[in-house]
């Protein structure tokens, strides 16, 4: 008798629909970044980011743009805890004291509303600065077995793209001029090379199975994908699967 294999317990999926009117950019799906559009000096002042009431419930990072020797950032805004306790005017400090260029830290507090970055003490460094929230299986480790996209697109587009990024604390890259670069687990382009292209009112698959990696939940560490297009509503709809034990 031939044993199919199961499905296991733990798939995860999420859909997806390309903002109408909107020509091309980057999207997420199963968490999110919200960074600032360029580096920022902390000697220069404090920076916030975000509207004042909105729901992001995510952690605030940072990348720096180079060695930190004793930089202290603190962090002040309104936070949220899982089991949802808010408390306003509150504030978390990231001692990035040692770290080096693209080093990546994160307050563990969630954040609602506008948050304010701030150097509470030692000496400054460009970093760049978001906001991040992703996929931890409810604050547990897991093991990456696979994952699957399918959809279908609306309209050409020789710029799409698709990532699915291990959000960890390392793997990151400092961008001077605009967003940090995440630490990318696998492309659709680098899979599948020059076939990556959409074609309007066709369906189109990336998949990958037989993985083995280890997400450590409890940890900071989660999953999400990002979606680049280059046209308008790229993307009639399309669904976003992990599969995990």
């Amino acid at each position: 008798m031939k044993i199919l294999p199961s499905i296991p317990t733990g798939a995860k999926s999420w859909g997806f629909v390309s903002t109408a009117g909107v020509t091309g950019g980057t999207d997420y799906v199963g968490g999110y970044y919200l960074f600032g559009g360029a580096d920022w000096t902390p000697s220069g002042g404090a920076q916030t980011l975000g509207g004042a009431n909105h729901p992001y419930a995510a952690h605030a990072m940072v990348v720096l743009g180079g060695a930190s020797t004793d930089c202290v950032i603190r962090v002040t805004g309104t936070s949220i805890t899982d089991a949802g306790i808010r408390t306003g005017s509150d504030t978390q400090d990231m001692d990035t004291s040692g770290g080096a260029l693209n080093a990546y830290f994160e307050t563990p507090k969630k954040w609602l509303g506008q948050v304010s970055f701030s150097l509470l003490s030692g000496t400054s460094v460009d970093m760049n600065y978001g906001l991040c929230k992703y996929w931890d299986r409810r604050n547990t480790d897991f093991t990456l077995l696979g994952f699957e996209v399918l959809g279908r697109a609306k309209s050409a587009d020789n710029a799409f793209d698709l990532d699915l990024i291990h959000h960890k604390a390392t793997g990151w890259t400092y961008n001077a001029a605009a967003e940090p670069d995440p630490p990318l687990l696998h492309t659709m382009t680098t899979d599948h090379g020059a076939e990556s292209d959409l074609d309007a009112d066709e369906y189109f698959a990336w998949k990958r199975a037989n993985l083995a990696t280890v997400i450590n939940g409890s940890a900071s560490e989660g999953l999400l994908y990002r979606v680049t297009t280059g046209s308008q509503t790229a993307i009639q709809f399309a669904n976003f699967e992990v599969d995990v034990n």
